[in-house]
């Protein structure tokens, strides 16, 4: 029963880390019968809004060094923007934006918006993200592990034939410097 317990918690924390990637492995083990279906989708919500809420409260206390920073300013203009023009559409959608999913919370965080807003608004983004991840997951993921199947009857043939290509190319390397030494 306790190893079974880890996989919930290294579940957490990869959904925490990673995200869709994660959740929609477990997804597919859960439709697989080796998880609880339920108890995935209640782990992802929960590692997700603690995330958001976490990167949340980074940003208002850290909201001068964010600021300074190259490297953000960008971010931070970009959300800014997108809160300007749809800012509840925004807040509910930027799970599903590439590259803003963390992002978005430490601006957030940085703006005049209130936890509880912040709150409600992750909460109602995070189930609509379970909801769709969870969808894809069930119904690709009979697809998915054919894939791999058929991929694992080959892999032999494409990992000897990188390690062809590396060696030969190695081997290229080593004539090209013994004659131009």
């Amino acid at each position: 029963m306790l190893h079974y317990l880890w996989i919930y918690v290294c579940f957490f924390f990869g959904i925490f880390i990673e995200g869709e990637l994660v959740f929609l492995s477990a997804v597919i083990a859960a439709s697989h019968d080796y998880l609880n279906i339920w108890l995935v989708i209640g782990v992802a919500i929960v590692a997700t809004v603690s995330s958001d809420l976490i990167y949340f409260n980074l940003g208002k206390n850290r909201t001068e060094k964010l600021i300074n920073k190259p490297k953000w300013k960008t971010k931070i203009e970009l959300v800014n923007k997108k809160l300007e023009k749809h800012r509840t559409l925004f807040l509910i959608s930027y799970r599903f934006l590439y590259g803003l999913r963390i992002a978005t919370p430490l601006v957030l965080g940085t703006q005049n918006i209130k936890q509880l807003t912040f709150l409600k608004y992750s909460i109602i983004s995070t189930l609509i993200w379970a909801t769709l991840f969870t969808l894809l997951g069930l119904a690709f993921g009979e697809l998915i592990i054919n894939y791999l199947m058929r991929f694992q009857r080959i892999e032999f043939y494409i990992i000897g034939s990188l390690l062809l290509i590396a060696v030969v190319f190695l081997i290229f390397r080593f004539i090209k410097r013994k004659t131009v030494v």
